[in-house]
C-alpha cells in the first residue's frame, strides 16, 4: 500500500522531528520501503512510502517510546493519499 501523509509538528521544529524520526529508521524500514521525506516548512513535513508489513508498522507506531516523543513534539499525521 502506498501512503502519502502530512506531518504537523506543533511543539517542535522539522529538525527536531527529523532527528526523532530518523532514530528508528532501521526498525521502520523493516515494514516499509521507498520512503521519501520532504520538508514543507519549519513545522511540517510530507512523507511517502510503501507499506510492506502493516501489522509490524502498526505495532512499531504504537510503541510507548514513539508515542511519548510524538506527544512531546505535538506531532499529528494526516494521510492525504493511499
Amino acid at each position: 500500500m502506498n501512503v502519502v501523509a502530512n506531518v504537523k509538528i506543533a511543539r517542535g521544529t522539522f529538525e527536531e522531528w527529523t532527528t526523532f524520526y530518523n532514530s528508528y529508521e532501521t526498525e521502520r524500514h523493516k515494514f516499509i520501503k521507498d520512503e521519501q521525506i520532504e520538508k514543507v516548512s519549519e513545522v511540517m513535513a510530507k512523507i511517502s512510502f510503501t507499506i510492506t508489513d502493516m501489522d509490524g508498522l502498526t505495532k512499531l507506531s504504537s510503541s510507548p517510546d514513539i508515542l511519548k516523543e510524538e506527544d512531546r513534539l505535538g506531532v499529528t499525521v494526516e494521510i492525504i493519499e493511499e
